[in-house]
């Protein structure tokens, strides 16, 4: 900064600065100030805190500081804006993160009063909370999630927002780490082998023939033979199933709190699946079975095919049914999602391609799908080594 003396009208001598503050953050545009003075000092020590001030205050001149009484108002103003981007199961579960961790522990705080160590030595107890919690079905009790990095996230991303209004000058959550989370024994993942899978398929097969029976049996078959998510199956209409090319659009999930979510669980879940004729004759059978009892079907309608007479079957009603029918089939109880990793497992033991299963199951990453189930293939473990032990003799 250069300083210039000036004279002023009444022949006294003063000292002006023009000083370069910063880029606005709204407006994108370089922001400049005349500063004067009595003394070069003095121009110096005012354009510093000029600069402070801008900073202070958002980088922008174009709004006044915004005033929070504590970080709850602050929190709930950032999410006023985040839920508008994203979508309605991360809205709930930022909402129960927020009503169980965050509030309880910082709600009352002054913004300014929360520091580097008391953020620490909340994520601290976090993490010991989740290391320490006991698992009932490989689920941690209410209060002890394993997700404190994901909480810690939302802190600095709220604190970010505080220092871009200029509530604070700096972010406290960017000097915390988040400890390692304790290795457990893996999670066994449920689904049916052969023999479990035939009794149950031969249960579905002996059920009193019902609208109810054979709507679920639908959906229990399409399940194990598409590996689809249960949201998406119960999400799905008519008009998402192509039963002359035999395949299934996958665009939208049903949450569990029973809104059906105009788009899929992430981008990749966003797919074509195809079926087989078997799936596809019991479809037609269902669909007629549904127009008899509704009369209201056609063949491009937008009615759900997990309905009749236009009551939508919901997750939590069908998760009860269906612990009932494990219970009379006389197989272990392994959830709706059990389906999925059954079809995994029936595909990586016919010696699918990875590549393949991870499109069909629409994960958005390979490694998720080796990850997951390539453990799975149980049958082809002794075969390899035949394999191997064929290929030494054939040298």
């Amino acid at each position: 900064m250069k300083v210039k003396e000036i004279i002023k009208k009444d022949g006294s001598i003063a000292f002006r600065v023009n000083a370069y503050l910063g880029i606005d953050s709204l407006t994108g545009k370089q922001v400049r100030t005349t500063i004067t003075a009595n003394s070069p000092k003095m121009c110096d020590i005012k354009a510093k805190q000029a600069i402070n001030k801008f900073i202070q205050n958002g980088s922008t001149v174009a709004r006044e500081k915004v005033e929070f009484e504590n970080f709850e108002q602050l929190a709930l103003s950032w999410f006023d804006s985040y839920q508008l981007t994203v979508k309605a199961n991360t809205v709930r579960v930022t909402n129960n993160f927020f009503r169980i961790y965050l509030l309880p522990v910082f709600g009352e705080y002054k913004i300014d009063k929360i520091t580097p160590t008391l953020i620490q030595q909340t994520v601290n107890q976090w993490a010991k909370n989740a290391n320490t919690a006991q698992l009932t079905n490989g689920k941690r009790e209410k209060g002890k999630c394993k997700d404190f990095k994901l909480l810690l996230n939302l802190m600095k991303r709220i604190l970010d927002y505080a220092v871009q209004l200029g509530i604070i000058s700096s972010n406290p959550a960017i000097q915390v780490v988040a400890p390692k989370l304790k290795t457990r024994a893996s999670k066994k993942i449920k689904y049916f082998d052969n023999d479990e899978l035939k009794r149950f398929l031969l249960y579905l097969d002996n059920l009193p023939s019902t609208s109810e029976n054979l709507m679920r049996s639908t959906l229990y078959k399409l399940l194990i033979s598409t590996g689809l998510r249960i949201g998406e199956a119960l999400a799905l209409s008519w008009s998402d199933i192509d039963l002359k090319d035999k395949s299934i659009k996958v665009s939208k999930t049903m949450l569990q709190t029973n809104e059906v979510q105009d788009s899929a669980k992430t981008t990749e879940s966003n797919r074509t699946v195809s079926i087989d004729d078997e799936t596809a004759h019991l479809l037609r059978e269902w669909k007629a079975k549904q127009q008899d009892v509704s009369k209201v079907i056609s063949l491009n309608s937008n009615v759900s095919i997990f309905s009749i007479e236009g009551h939508q079957f919901t997750y939590a009603r069908e998760l009860t049914f269906l612990t009932q029918h494990f219970r009379n089939a006389g197989v272990k109880n392994i959830g709706f999602h059990g389906f999925r990793h059954t079809h995994a497992s029936l595909l990586m033991n016919a010696d699918v391609n990875p590549k393949e299963i991870q499109l069909r199951l629409g994960h958005a990453d390979y490694n998720i799908t080796m990850n997951t189930y390539s453990h799975l293939a149980e049958d082809k473990k002794k075969d390899t080594a035949e394999k191997f032990s064929s290929i030494l003799k054939a040298l």
